[in-house]
C-alpha cells in the first residue's frame, strides 16, 4: 500500500444549523463526492456554565445533555442531506469554531464553511468564523454564500448630493 492509500482524502465543512451552514453542507458533499473524500463535519458547542448561577449545577454534568443535543441537531442535519455512497465523519467539539475547523484542515483537500452563522453580527458580509479559516486554514477554503434574491432587494434610490441635502437639512428662509 503506499502513500496515497494509506491517507483518504478529507473535504471538512463547519455546520450550526444556519440557512448558509446548509449551503456550506450541500457544497461539501458535492465536493467529496467529486473527489471520492471522506467527509469530516464539524459542529462546535458551546458549554452552558451554570456555575456561576448555582454552583450545585456543577455536580450534574450540564455539558453532557448539551452534547447529546448537538449530537441529535448534526444527525438531523445529515439525515437531510443525501451522502449515499460518501463516508462521514461527524465530529462535535466544545473547542471554538474557527480553531477546531483551521486545527483539522491540516491535510485536507478542502474545508468549506458559510459566509455567516449564527453568529450576532448580521450585518457583516462575512462572518468570523469564515474569516479566520481563509486567514489560517492549511488548505484551499471555499466560503459559500447564499445566492442572491433580486426580488427580496430593497430599492436605494440613486441620489445626487443636493437632493440628499434638501431631504436631510431644514430650509432657513
Amino acid at each position: 500500500m503506499n502513500e496515497r492509500e494509506d491517507r483518504r482524502l478529507r473535504v471538512l465543512v463547519g455546520v450550526d444549523g444556519s440557512p448558509a451552514a446548509r449551503l456550506a453542507l450541500e457544497f461539501a458533499v458535492r465536493e467529496a463526492r467529486l473527489r471520492d473524500a471522506m467527509l469530516v463535519v464539524v459542529m462546535s458547542v458551546e458549554l452552558p456554565d451554570y456555575a456561576w448561577i448555582d454552583p450545585y449545577e456543577v455536580n450534574k454534568h450540564p455539558e453532557d445533555a448539551t452534547m447529546d443535543r448537538a449530537e441529535h441537531k448534526l444527525r438531523t442535519i445529515l439525515s437531510e442531506m443525501d451522502t449515499a455512497g460518501i463516508d462521514v465523519d461527524r465530529v462535535i467539539t466544545t473547542a471554538p469554531a474557527p480553531s477546531a475547523l483551521v486545527d483539522r484542515s491540516a491535510g485536507a483537500e478542502l474545508l468549506v464553511v458559510g459566509s455567516r452563522g449564527h453568529g450576532g453580527f448580521r450585518g457583516l458580509v462575512m462572518g468570523s468564523v469564515s474569516m479566520q479559516c481563509m486567514l489560517h486554514a492549511h488548505c484551499p477554503v471555499a466560503v459559500v454564500r447564499p445566492e442572491p434574491h433580486p426580488e427580496e432587494a430593497v430599492e436605494h434610490p440613486h441620489r445626487t448630493l443636493a437632493e440628499t441635502r434638501r431631504q436631510t437639512t431644514a430650509t432657513f428662509i
